[in-house]
This record gives C-alpha cells, structure tokens and sequence, in this order.
C-alpha cells in the first residue's frame, strides 16, 4: 500500500475514534448498560425476559455476563434490540495512533542507532548526544514516513 493511502487509513481513523477516547462517557454504568437502560425505561426482568423469550433467570444471567466481560456480542445486540437500542462496538486507542506511531518509530529508530552508536563508541568515535537524538528523530521520521509492514515486529518490548 502506498505509503500516502497508510498515513490517510491512519488519520481517518484517529478522527473517528478520538471522540470515543474520553472514558468517563464510555465506562458502563456500575450494574451494566443492559440493567442501566432496562430500568430507566421502567421495564422489570420478566417484563425483558418476556421480550426476548427466555426466562427471568437468563435475564440475569445476561446483565451479569455483561458486567463481567464474559457476554457476547451477539447476545448484547439481540438484548439491546428487544429495548429498541442499538449496540455500538469500536476498539477506541487509548491515544491518537499518529502519537503511537510516532513513539513506535522512535523506539525502533533508538534501538538500530544504539548498537551502531556503541561501535563508534568502541572505536572512539562517538557522537554526541544531542547528536544522536537527532539522528533517532530524522530516522523516527523516515519510519513514520514509511510505516514499514513490520513496524511492529522490528523490535521486542
């Protein structure tokens, strides 16, 4: 993929998600939203049970899983569907992925200049260390440029 169409993928993206990103809006409330919408519409267990056609219990079977992270989405959607709601799913960063691109980058550009650094160092011919981070940014900036396939594999955490 060229590598303007990457750094377009990548902006579209971080629009989209960024409002998402403000967690205080995205934590479910403390009984999940299932509970959280079924009675703010004033709607008891067996009344939802009813409208979904399973029993009382698997309606707290549900609200449970979803409070617990064991649901589905599936189940979250057939749920949602019989309180006339809709169920959104979105794997929000927890920071603009430009930022985590470019962190990236830095810690794969470090990690190549390191090991020639130290053999200049061996040889006596060091560069200073304003110099060498230079060196990390202008390299960080061509990976950015370039986000290589393997960008995330260059380097072990």
């Amino acid at each position: 993929m060229k590598t303007s169409l990457k750094q377009l993928r990548l902006r579209q993206l971080d629009e989209r998600t960024s409002p998402f990103r403000d967690r205080e809006h995205a934590t479910p409330p403390r009984g999940g939203w299932l509970r959280a919408v079924r009675t703010s519409l004033g709607m008891s267990a067996s009344q939802f049970a009813f409208r979904l056609g399973v029993t009382r219990q698997a309606v707290a079977d549900q609200e449970r899983r979803e409070v617990d992270g064991t649901t589905t989405l599936a189940s979250l959607r057939k749920a949602a569907d019989a309180m006339e709601c809709d169920v959104f799913y979105a794997i929000v960063p927890r920071r603009p992925l430009g930022e985590m691109v470019r962190l990236r980058a830095r810690e794969v550009a470090e990690h190549r200049l390191r090991g020639i650094a130290h053999s200049m160092g061996l040889e006596e011919q060091s560069v200073p260390h304003q110099e060498f981070e230079r060196q990390v940014d202008d390299l960080a900036d061509q990976i950015v440029r370039e986000l290589p396939r393997d960008l995330w594999s260059l380097v072990q955490r």
